[in-house]
C-alpha cells in the first residue's frame, strides 16, 4: 500500500526524530562518563526536552506541553522548562496560561534572559506595550549581546512616532545594531526614519542614504524614486516628506530578498521561540551527577606565625600598564596610591595620572581581572565609604573609576572567580550585614545572584576545597567562619560545621554540627583576614586565618581524593621583559571533558626550600600559584595560558595530581611569503616590516603612519606551476594586516650574475629601491666580533650561523653592545665600494618600548659605521645604517669615499639584537644587463588557512614556518571589526589607493601572476623575482593604539595614527562602495574557544 507523502512527513519523521533523540541523550552526557553513573532524572530531563522541541518542529504543541510539563517536574529549578512550555502554549493561542507558566518561571530563574524576552512577547499578544517594553528591556540587560532582543526593543520603542524619548532610545539602540551589521537595509531604513522623526543628525541620514543606493542599486529605477526623492527632500530640509518617502521605499521593498535576509540577521519569524539547548549549569550538573562526594574534614588549628601589623593596608601587585613588569597598587582606608615600576628598582607614584577621575578617597579590600572580557586588567576595590569601584583598563597607564553595585551598602572584602563556568570572572562581596555573590554578563556588568549568609564578613574567598571542579566560598567574620559548598549549578549549602570552632588563646577546639548550633557565642576571636594555599603541598586547599597578632593554619583532610592540577607560571625573564617574571594577571583556563574553568593568576605564594644552602641563596621561593579541582578526571584535555602581553599558550592532555611549571613562549608580528619552488611552498619571508601602525617606540613616541612600500627579494627558484606563479601571503600572528598593493617583478640578468636590493629598515625616509646586480662577490680579508673572536667562517654564506650570538638582556631586542669589525684588505677606494649584511633583528615590541621608555638607562643604539682615522681612532662616519627589516634580509651600505685613512677596516657596532649571517663587498659598477617586468595580479583568493607550524633551523635562527603542517585553531584574541570578505580580492590589489584587503590572524591571500604574461627568457640568462607590496599593519599588542579594533582604517596622507581631529578614511562614493561590499566579515575580540 502506498502512504501518502504527508503521513511519511509526519510519522516517520517523529520515529526517526525520536531514534535520534534517544541516540543524543547518550552523546550529550560526558564521554568519560559511564551511563550507570548518570541520575536518571537527568536522563529523561534530557528525553522530554528534546521530544517536546520534535514535537513543536512538527507543529504539535499540544503533545510539547506534556513533554514540557514532565521536563519542569524533573528539573523545577532549570528555565528551559518553563520557557519552552510557555512557547508551546503561545502557539496553542492560550495566552493566559502562558502567562502563568513564565512568571513561575522568572520567580524560580530570575536571571534567565530568554523568560523575560518571551514574557515580553506574551505582553505584546495582550496588547501590554510598556509591560512588553520593560521585559525586554530586562532582556537586553541580562544579554545585551542579543540582537533579536535589541530588535524587538527597537520595534516597541518606534510603534508610537509621537514619544520623542522613545524614538532616541531606538536611535541608541538601532546605531548599536548598525555597528554589528553595517549592511544590513532593514537596520539602515529604521533609523533613517527614526532619525527624521527626531530631526537628529541629518548628516547621518544623508550618509545612510548613500550607503542604500549603493547596496539597493540593482532594484528597479520605479522603486529607487523614492529614495531619491526623500534624499532631495531631506537636502531641501523638508523632514516630513523626507520620512514619508523612506517608509513608502521600506514597505515596497519588505518582500524583496536583500529586506527578508536582514530581517532574518535580526529576529526569528517563528512565534514564540524556544529555548533548544540547557544552559551551562546544567551541563555543569551532568559533570556534578558522576561525581561521587568525598567526606572532608579541616584540622585542628595550628599557629602558624606572630605578626606584627603597623596599620590597615592591602596591597596588590599588579602589571597595569602591561609593560612586562608588576607595579604597586596599595589600597589604605582614607587614599589609594599606585606606583609604577620604572624597570630599575626603583617606583614612581603615578596616582594622579592614572585615575580617571581622580580618586580621593580609600578602600579595604582588592580583585583583580579582565572583568569585561577586552584582554587588560581591571580592578575592583571593596570601600566601605564608596561601595565597590570598578578601575576599568583603558590601556597606556589609563584606569577609569566607576561605581558599580550601587545597591550595595558598606563593602568590606571582595574575591573575583568564575564560580558559573561561563569565562566570566564573577564576585563574590562581603558587607557589614551580609555575604553576597554577583553574576557577570560578560561585558563587566554585575548582576545579584544569591546571599549567601546574613552575618557580617571580615574576608571572602572562592576555594575548591573538595577538588570537585566547582569553586566553593569561604567567608571570615569577626568571630565565625562559614563555608558554603557548590553543588555543580552554582548552588550553595552551608557546609560550616566542617570548620573547627576556636578560641586563639585556648585554641579550643569543637568539630560537630551540634557544638557550632549550641556555642555560636565561644568564637571569641576578632578575625580580620584569611588566605587559601595548599600550605602542606598535598594538593588540597587549607585555609590561614589572622587576627591582629597571630596567624592559625587549618589543614584539609580528604580534599585530595579527588584529582587536582596547581600551576607555576614563569615568564621568559632574559631577553623578554613582556611578562612579569610570575606570569601575575595571566588568565588560566582548563577543559576536562564538559568541565570547563578559568582563573586570573592574582597572587604570590612563599615556599621554603629545606634543602638550599642559605649561604648560597635564600630558601624561600615566591612563585604565582593557580588552584583547579578536577573531581574523579584523571587527565585533562587541554590547559590554556593567555599571557597578560595576551599570547596564548597550551598545554595538551596534562595528567591530574601534579604540579605544573609552565615556562613563556614568545610571539612575533608581520605577514608571511611563502613561495612554490616546483615541488611545495616554502617560507620566504616577512612582509610590510616598515609599516607599525599605533606602535609606541622606545623614546615614547608614535611610530609613522606611512604605509610599507616593501620590496623583498624572492630569487630565481620560485617556479611556475600550470602556466602560474604562486605565492602565499599569510597573517598567522596576533595583528590585522592591511595590503593595499600587490606586484611581481622579474629581472632578467646574465647567468653567472645575481641580484640585491636594500631590505632594510630605517626612520623615514626609506631606501630608494634600487636592484644591484653583482657579477663578483668579495668577501673581507678578515673579520672578528667584539671580543676578537675570528668570525669569517660565520660571516662566509647564508647558513643561520651568525657572527654574535647574543647573551639575552633584560629586553627582547636589546642586548650588551657588539660589533663586527671587516677588514676589506688592499682595495681601490676610488671605485664604487658597496657592503651587503645579510641577518635578521629580533626586535622590542610596543610593551616592551614602554617598559624602556620609563628607565632612561636603556638606550636601543641603532648600527652604526666607524673606519679608523689617520691618528689610528675609530670616527664614526655612518651613524645610522638601519636594521634589517624582518627575517633574512639584507643591507646595502654605499662605502664610497667612507674611509678617512689607509686602513680599509670598519666597524658595525650596535646594542639591538641583531643576528648577522653573511657579509661580502662589490668593487666598481658591473654593468650588468637586465630586463626588469612589472606585473599585477591576474587573481588573487583571500580565504581562511590557519597556522603553519613553527620551527628553528638552528638556536639563534628566526623562527621560520612549515607549510605542510597547518594548525587550523584559532590561538589569538583578534582585533574586532570588519575584515575583508573571503573571495576574489585582486581588484584591490592592483594600485595603492587606501582599498586594502582586511586579512586577520589565519587568513591567507593566494596571488597568482600568468606566466605567460612576462617575456620569454633569453639563453643564457636567468630570471629572479621581486615581490612589493604596499600596506600596513597594527598588532593586538595591549600598548598598541587602537590596538583591540580594525579601525580607525589606515589610509595614504594621514600624518598620525590614529588619526588626528580633521583626518579621516575617505568617504566618497567609490570608497563607500568598497566598505559596503567587501569589508563585511565581522570578526569578535573574545578569546577562540578551546
Amino acid at each position: 500500500m502506498n502512504l501518502p507523502e504527508s503521513c511519511f512527513t509526519s510519522q516517520c519523521r517523529l520515529i526517526w526524530i525520536q531514534f535520534l533523540i534517544y541516540l543524543s541523550v547518550f552523546v550529550f552526557l560526558p564521554a568519560s562518563a559511564e551511563i550507570g553513573e548518570i541520575d536518571s532524572t537527568i536522563v529523561s530531563a534530557i528525553q522530554c526536552q528534546n521530544m517536546g522541541l520534535a514535537y513543536l518542529e512538527e507543529s504539535q504543541p499540544l503533545k510539547a506541553v506534556a513533554q514540557f510539563e514532565n521536563l519542569i517536574g524533573l528539573l523545577p529549578n532549570e528555565a528551559i522548562g518553563y520557557a519552552n512550555l510557555a512557547v508551546a502554549h503561545l502557539r496553542l493561542r492560550q495566552v493566559d496560561t502562558a502567562e502563568k507558566v513564565i512568571r513561575r518561571g522568572i520567580s524560580t530563574v530570575p536571571l534567565n534572559s530568554q523568560l523575560h524576552s518571551i514574557y515580553s512577547e506574551i505582553h505584546h499578544f495582550q496588547g501590554k506595550s510598556d509591560q512588553a517594553i520593560t521585559e525586554l528591556k530586562e532582556a537586553l540587560r541580562l544579554k545585551p549581546d542579543d540582537l533579536a532582543v535589541r530588535y524587538l526593543l527597537i520595534r516597541e520603542n518606534l510603534r508610537d512616532r509621537r514619544n520623542n524619548e522613545a524614538i532616541s532610545r531606538a536611535i541608541t539602540d538601532l546605531r548599536f545594531l548598525r555597528k554589528l551589521t553595517p549592511t544590513n537595509i532593514v537596520v539602515l531604513l529604521k533609523l533613517s526614519q527614526a532619525l527624521l522623526l527626531n530631526h537628529d543628525d541629518i548628516e547621518q541620514v544623508e550618509q545612510i542614504g548613500k550607503e542604500l543606493r549603493i547596496l539597493l542599486s540593482d532594484i528597479d529605477l520605479e522603486k529607487l524614486k523614492y529614495l531619491d526623492e526623500g534624499m532631495k527632500q531631506v537636502e531641501a530640509g523638508d523632514m516630513k516628506a523626507a520620512n514619508r518617502n523612506f517608509r513608502i521605499f521600506e514597505n515596497i521593498n519588505k518582500n524583496s530578498p536583500r529586506y527578508q535576509q536582514g530581517i532574518g540577521e535580526l529576529i526569528t519569524p517563528i512565534l514564540g521561540h524556544p529555548i533548544e539547548e540547557f544552559d551551562q549549569r546544567f551541563k555543569a550538573r551532568l559533570i556534578a551527577t558522576k561525581t561521587k562526594p568525598i567526606t572532608v574534614s579541616f584540622s585542628q588549628p595550628i599557629h602558624h606565625a606572630t605578626i606584627s601589623r603597623n596599620q590597615e593596608l592591602t596591597s596588590l601587585q599588579i602589571d597595569y600598564d602591561h609593560d612586562g613588569d608588576l607595579d604597586n597598587l596599595t589600597v589604605y582606608p582614607d587614599r589609594i596610591q599606585m606606583h609604577r615600576n620604572n624597570g630599575n628598582d626603583s617606583f614612581l607614584d603615578v596616582s594622579d595620572r592614572t585615575f580617571t577621575p581622580s580618586l580621593n578617597h580609600g578602600g579595604q579590600s582588592i580583585t583583580s581581572g579582565d572583568f569585561d572580557n577586552d584582554g587588560d586588567l581591571d580592578i575592583i576595590i571593596a570601600s566601605i565609604d564608596q561601595g565597590c569601584l570598578l578601575l576599568d583598563n583603558l590601556r597606556q597607564g589609563k584606569l577609569e573609576v566607576t561605581t558599580i553595585l550601587s545597591e550595595l551598602k558598606n563593602p568590606v572584602a571582595i574575591d573575583s572567580a568564575d564560580y558559573d563556568h561561563d569565562g566570566a570572572l564573577d564576585i563574590c562581596v562581603a558587607t557589614k550585614t551580609d555575604t553576597q555573590l554577583y553574576l557577570n554578563r560578560g561585558d563587566g556588568v554585575f548582576i545579584k545572584d544569591l546571599t549567601l549568609v546574613s552575618v557580617r564578613g571580615i574576608d571572602v574567598h572562592f576555594m575548591d576545597y573538595d577538588n570537585d571542579g566547582f569553586l566553593d566560598v569561604w567567608v571570615v567574620g569577626e568571630r565565625r567562619m562559614s563555608l558554603f559548598r557548590n553543588d555543580g549549578t552554582a548552588k550553595f549549602s552551608d557546609m560550616s560545621h566542617l570548620i573547627p570552632i576556636f578560641d586563639p588563646p585556648n585554641l579550643f577546639v569543637k568539630q560537630s554540627t551540634d557544638d557550632v548550633q549550641k556555642d555560636n557565642a565561644s568564637r571569641k576571636s576578632n578575625w580580620i583576614d584569611g588566605q587559601v594555599e595548599d600550605y602542606d603541598n598535598d594538593g588540597d586547599l587549607d585555609l590561614l586565618v589572622g587576627s591582629w597578632g597571630d596567624r592559625f593554619l587549618i589543614q584539609n583532610e580528604g580534599g585530595n581524593q579527588n584529582g587536582w592540577l596547581q600551576i607555576e607560571l614563569e615568564a621568559v625573564a632574559a631577553g623578554n621583559n613582556k611578562n612579569n617574571a610570575y606570569g601575575l594577571g595571566s588568565r588560566v583556563e582548563i577543559k576536562a571533558g564538559d568541565l570547563y574553568q578559568m582563573t586570573y593568576v592574582e597572587k604570590l605564594i612563599t615556599n621554603y626550600n629545606s634543602e638550599v644552602d642559605p649561604g648560597l641563596e635564600s630558601p624561600f621561593r615566591q612563585h604565582s600559584f593557580v588552584h583547579f579541582g578536577l573531581g574523579p578526571i584523571e587527565q585533562a584535555d587541554v590547559l590554556r595560558i593567555v599571557w597578560t602581553n595576551g599570547v596564548p599558550q597550551n598545554v595538551i592532555s596534562p595528567r591530574t595530581n601534579q604540579r605544573i611549571l609552565e615556562k613563556q613562549v614568545l610571539k612575533g608580528s608581520c605577514p608571511f611569503l611563502y613561495v612554490f619552488d616546483g615541488e611545495k611552498f616554502q617560507f620566504k619571508t616577512d612582509l610590510l616590516w616598515r609599516s607599525a601602525l599605533g606602535m609606541i617606540t622606545s623614546i615614547g613616541t608614535v611610530a609613522s603612519s606611512d604605509s610599507s612600500r616593501d620590496y623583498v627579494l624572492i630569487g630565481h627558484k620560485m617556479k611556475p606551476e600550470n602556466g602560474t606563479y604562486s605565492l602565499q601571503i599569510t597573517e598567522e600572528l596576533w595583528e590585522t594586516t592591511y595590503f593595499d598593493q600587490v606586484q611581481l617583478i622579474a629581472v632578467d640578468h646574465p647567468t653567472g650574475t645575481q641580484i640585491f636590493i636594500d631590505e632594510r629598515f630605517t626612520p623615514l625616509p626609506f631606501p630608494e629601491f634600487e636592484i644591484h646586480a653583482v657579477r663578483e662577490m668579495r668577501f673581507p680579508k678578515s673579520a672578528i666580533d667584539h671580543q676578537g673572536q675570528d668570525v669569517s667562517i660565520a660571516l662566509g654564506e647564508f647558513d643561520y650561523k651568525y657572527a654574535v650570538e647574543h647573551k639575552p638582556g633584560k629586553f627582547q631586542g636589546v642586548v650588551d653592545p657588539h660589533f663586527i669589525e671587516l677588514d676589506l684588505g688592499n682595495i681601490d677606494v676610488n671605485q664604487q665600494t658597496l657592503l651587503f649584511l645579510t641577518g635578521w633583528v629580533f626586535p622590542t615590541d610596543t610593551s616592551i618600548n614602554v617598559s624602556i621608555s620609563q628607565n632612561p638607562s636603556i638606550n636601543p643604539r641603532f648600527p652604526y659605521l666607524q673606519v679608523k682615522t689617520d691618528q689610528g681612532e675609530w670616527q664614526t662616519v655612518i651613524d645610522l645604517i638601519g636594521i634589517p627589516a624582518g627575517k633574512n634580509k639584507t643591507l646595502v651600505i654605499d662605502l664610497t669615499n667612507k674611509f678617512l685613512s689607509g686602513d680599509r677596516r670598519l666597524r658595525i657596532a650596535t646594542n639591538m639584537q641583531i643576528y648577522w649571517d653573511r657579509a661580502f663587498f662589490t668593487l666598481g659598477n658591473h654593468n650588468v644587463p637586465m630586463h626588469i617586468t612589472r606585473r599585477h595580479p591576474n587573481r588573487a583568493d583571500l580565504h581562511y588557512l590557519g597556522f603553519p607550524k613553527i620551527y628553528r633551523p638552528t638556536p639563534h635562527a628566526p623562527h621560520l614556518y612549515d607549510y605542510s603542517q597547518i594548525d587550523r585553531k584559532r590561538p589569538w584574541r583578534d582585533l574586532e571589526g570588519f575584515y575583508t570578505r573571503y573571495g576574489e580580492v585582486g581588484e584591490l590589489l592592483k594600485k595603492s589607493d587606501s582599498m586594502s584587503v582586511i586579512m586577520n590572524a589565519g587568513d591567507e591571500i593566494t596571488v597568482e601572476f600568468d606566466a605567460d604574461q612576462f617575456p620569454t627568457l633569453k639563453d643564457g640568462w636567468t630570471r629572479s623575482f621581486i615581490l612589493f607590496s604596499d600596506g600596513w599593519v597594527k598588532d593586538g599588542d595591549i600598548n598598541t593604539l587602537a590596538s583591540q579594533r580594525v579601525e580607525p582604517l589606515p589610509f595614504h596622507g594621514s600624518t598620525s595614527y590614529p588619526p588626528k581631529d580633521g583626518e579621516h578614511f575617505p568617504n566618497d562614493p567609490d570608497y563607500l562602495r568598497y566598505r559596503l561590499e567587501y569589508n563585511t566579515r565581522r570578526v569578535t575580540h573574545k578569546l577562540p574557544e578551546f
